[in-house]
């Protein structure tokens, strides 16, 4: 054999496993980026806040004495930081506060559906029986994402609910007085009691509402207005729940915070 075909064959070899290396190389990278990659899709950083899509709240307050239920619900939202997958996902949050011991709480297992990244949720709490539970506090909770396979906490900023919990009303500015055509409450409910504001907001679902007066039948109200003969049928029906309520209890009357009879004009 010539010489020059030796090195020409040495070179051709050469070449050969340079080419092998290269290919062995460029696959181990792409095994260690895929393994990189399918870490990052099994644990990605799920956020979540309170407030809407595009505001967020550090923290909110509810208080029980403005709802006209007896169970009330908390929405909140949810980001994943990456890409959506094509398989449902499922988070739970959980709190180690001691002040929610004090409250009921109704938690799901909340799933993501395939494809999706973001969207909302709703948890509930039971409004308490116990009237004492906030005579000399507030009460203060804040939830976060248990941690599993699936998701992990979110950044410092989107990884908690924080809630203060009240069960306290204030008297409305228009209560004694309001200026005409608007009317003050105590026309239609009487004089003012903390306990009676609630037993209103409890049987009609409205807090802080204004009464105008006028004798148009479909007039355009400001937001939370009702006319004048809609809190008439209010004030009807407070006086029938009242009746109700001591028909329940041996005809007992109910009683507000100075152990006065609550009464409706």
């Amino acid at each position: 054999m010539k010489p020059e075909t030796v090195i020409v064959t040495v070179k051709i070899y050469k070449m050969r496993y340079t080419y092998i290396f290269l290919l062995l190389l460029l696959a181990t990278s792409g095994c260690k980026k895929n393994n990189l990659q399918y870490f990052e899709e099994e644990s990605p950083l799920l956020n979540i806040w309170l407030g809407t899509t595009i505001s967020v709240q550090d923290s909110v307050t509810h208080n029980f004495a403005y709802s006209p239920t007896n169970r009330d619900s908390i929405v909140f939202n949810y980001r994943i930081a990456g890409y959506p997958v094509n398989y449902d996902r499922t988070f739970e949050l959980n709190t180690t506060d001691a002040d929610a011991k004090l409250l009921n709480f109704s938690f799901k297992s909340y799933k993501v559906p395939a494809g999706k990244s973001s969207g909302n949720f709703a948890f509930f709490v039971d409004k308490p029986a116990n009237k004492d539970l906030f005579v000399n506090r507030d009460l203060k909770v804040s939830f976060s994402v248990r941690q599993s396979d699936l998701f992990q906490s979110g950044t410092s900023e989107y990884n908690k609910l924080k809630i203060t919990f009240k069960n306290a009303v204030t008297k409305p500015d228009n209560w004694d007085n309001a200026v005409l055509p608007n009317l003050p409450l105590k026309n239609f409910f009487g004089s003012y009691s903390s306990e009676k504001y609630k037993f209103v907001i409890q049987v009609t679902g409205l807090s802080n509402f204004g009464v105008y007066r006028t004798v148009l039948v479909n007039p355009d109200l400001a937001p939370n207005t009702i006319t004048e003969v809609h809190a008439k049928a209010l004030q009807m029906q407070c006086k029938i729940a009242l009746e109700q309520y001591k028909i329940n209890n041996n005809n007992k009357d109910l009683l507000d915070e100075n152990l006065i009879p609550i009464v409706f004009p």
